[in-house]
């Protein structure tokens, strides 16, 4: 959990640096987004806990939803 906090500390003071000196807002905020559902997201993979497949998920959208299965 320790490495976890650490490599996004170190990940985000290098990008979000940059970011902020050049002024630009909306990237700054989809970095940060983007940077926040990646935390959550490993940091439940460390505490194992049991994370669905997307690619079930996308199975299902590609064949109910845009009819296009595969026999």
């Amino acid at each position: 959990m320790v490495y976890v906090l650490i490599v996004f500390t170190i990940v985000g003071l290098m990008d979000l640096g940059d970011l902020i000196k050049a002024n630009k807002n909306k990237e700054l905020k989809v970095t940060i987004f983007l940077m926040i559902v990646a935390f959550i997201l490993s940091t439940l993979y460390v505490l194992d806990y049991r994370l669905p497949s997307i690619m079930l998920a996308l199975d299902k959208f590609v064949r109910d939803v845009l009819g296009l299965g595969y026999e």
